[in-house]
């Protein structure tokens, strides 16, 4: 589905125009950080990729599209822990360098993995609206999304899928689930 980073790196250049799976994401750390924060900027809470530690915890999948050596864009994703009631990759987050050509290959890259089985990613404020404009799948069953968040107090609260839940941290998110993820 992607292809491996190790097999184009050279001096940390990555190949020009092809999404790429990296298997050395802190190796990028700075550059992650950077376009993940610019993807951030408007939102009410930002980016909680600050620091390389934060990029250690995803597994990342990036796209050097220009002449400039850095990454354009990223999409930066998990696999499900023990106790998730799930399987498949959930994405957490999106990074562009802020040029319209950078936003929208990543919006055509996450689309495409968004019809996938086992990709989803749970989305609020501007990328929810771009999401729903793009016609990519949603979860419109709170009976489904109660099985992907048990124990979290979810409860829809309008149409096209918008629920309100509780985090471990008692703090509550709004947001709609996207994509196709795979309930054990």
């Amino acid at each position: 589905m992607f292809l491996k980073f190790e097999q184009f790196i050279v001096e940390k250049n990555l190949p020009k125009k092809k999404w790429v799976e990296l298997d050395k994401p802190t190796e990028f750390s700075d550059n992650l950080i950077d376009i993940v924060k610019k993807a951030y900027v408007k939102t009410p809470k930002g980016s909680f990729i600050n620091k390389k530690s934060d990029v250690d915890q995803s597994d990342w999948i990036s796209i050097d599209f220009d002449e400039n050596p850095d990454i354009d864009a990223t999409i930066f994703y998990r696999l499900p822990r023990k106790n998730e009631n799930w399987k498949g990759k959930k994405i957490q987050g999106i990074g562009h360098d802020g040029t319209r050509e950078a936003i929208d290959i990543l919006l055509n890259r996450l689309k495409t993995l968004l019809t996938q089985s086992g990709f989803w990613v749970e989305a609020s404020d501007a990328l929810q609206k771009v999401l729903y404009r793009m016609n990519v799948p949603y979860i419109d069953n709170e009976l489904e999304a109660l099985k992907i968040f048990p124990n979290s107090n979810l409860k829809f609260i309008g149409d096209k899928g918008k629920y309100k839940r509780e985090l471990g941290n008692n703090e509550i998110v709004q947001e709609t689930i996207f994509g196709k993820p795979i309930i054990k």
